[in-house]
């Protein structure tokens, strides 16, 4: 597995030819591109592509509304968004996206491919096809793509993290035994 990398934005969108995998429980990819999207954003144009039907609307534009008052100017001008609620799309969506040097944000990648009504080998097909589109798109700008763990199929997520260039997990800490001064003399 990939060495984990810090959640640093410029560092993160500083790097073209290169894929970000944010990884980890739904909470925090929904948390880490939710504040890149707004960054983003702030900075300029970004592409938001979408996988399925999570995107929370409401918590970006709060979020730039209280980051900046032309927050109406950046929801119009600066961010694109597009959706795909099935694999098929999902791969029609990033064989459509224009390859320029706006960073693309892609969230939740893998949650069309859990339609257990698609035969795994045609899942396993498109999801290559999505592999290689994200490797277009990554030539000219920064890619980061969002996946949770705790997906009915988890190889599809060891697929993506072994195609990405990094991945971004929550900070592990050690763990601290408490201490318990004792009762008894």
């Amino acid at each position: 597995m990939k060495a984990p990398l810090k959640p640093d934005t410029s560092r993160v969108f500083a790097i073209h030819n290169h894929i970000v995998l944010v990884s980890g429980q739904r909470s925090y990819t929904h948390q880490r591109t939710q504040a890149l999207i707004v960054e983003l954003a702030l900075a300029g144009p970004v592409k938001v592509l979408i996988g399925g039907n999570r995107y929370d609307h409401y918590g970006i534009n709060y979020a730039l509304a209280t980051a900046t008052s032309r927050y109406e100017h950046i929801l119009e001008e600066n961010l694109q968004l597009s959706r795909a609620e099935t694999c098929y799309q999902m791969v029609e969506l990033l064989n459509q996206t224009l390859a320029d040097q706006t960073p693309s944000l892609v969230l939740d990648l893998l949650t069309p491919f859990q339609d257990e009504s698609v035969p795994e080998r045609e899942i396993n097909q498109l999801l290559f096809e999505v592999i290689l589109e994200l490797r277009r798109l990554s030539r000219d700008a920064a890619v980061v793509v969002s996946a949770h763990t705790g997906q009915d199929r988890p190889r599809l997520l060891k697929v993506l993290e072994n195609a990405v260039d990094r991945v971004e997990c929550p900070p592990v800490y050690p763990f601290q035994p408490i201490l318990q001064q004792s009762l008894v003399g």
